[in-house]
């Protein structure tokens, strides 16, 4: 039997820390995690979640890894962001658009990710929030992505 295939995936969260799916506990705000395609594939069920996968970095290399081109599944209406040519930095913001619905531009503060070093989320180490520049790209993606739904 071959060995199932694992895909490093970036998972979004607005859910309190401890939400769990596809057996993974997760905590609010940004999680990296290696899953099977089942896993996956669960977790991009969820419309409380932004899922994207990871793009690994080659071994003769040592720069961080970077999101690869994809989607987010994002809302209960089913909708699906192209992030293909997007900047990785907005993937974040993007995730928390998809996620919380917003039906008017966000504020800086609304786009606010706690992040944190410890698999269990409770050591909170940093903010990742969006420049105004960056929200307003964001937005941009966001927007166009929903007027395709739309259309």
């Amino acid at each position: 039997m071959a060995e199932p295939t694992i895909y490093p995936v970036r998972i979004i969260s607005q859910q309190p820390d401890g939400y769990r799916r596809a057996s993974i506990t997760l905590k609010r705000g940004v999680n990296e995690h290696r899953v099977t395609e089942h896993q996956l594939e669960g977790l991009k069920k969820d419309p409380r979640l932004a899922v994207s996968r990871i793009a690994q970095a080659s071994e003769d290399t040592t720069t961080t890894p970077n999101m690869e081109p994809g989607s987010i599944c994002t809302s209960v209406e089913g909708v699906e962001i192209d992030l293909a040519g997007v900047d990785p930095e907005l993937h974040p913001f993007i995730g928390v658009m998809a996620i919380e619905q917003f039906t008017k531009k966000p504020s800086v503060e609304q786009l606010s990710i706690s992040i944190s070093d410890d698999e269990n989320g409770e050591t909170v180490t940093g903010e990742l929030k969006p420049t105004a520049a960056q929200r307003d790209a964001a937005w941009q993606v966001y927007q166009s992505a929903l007027k395709n739904v739309e259309q």
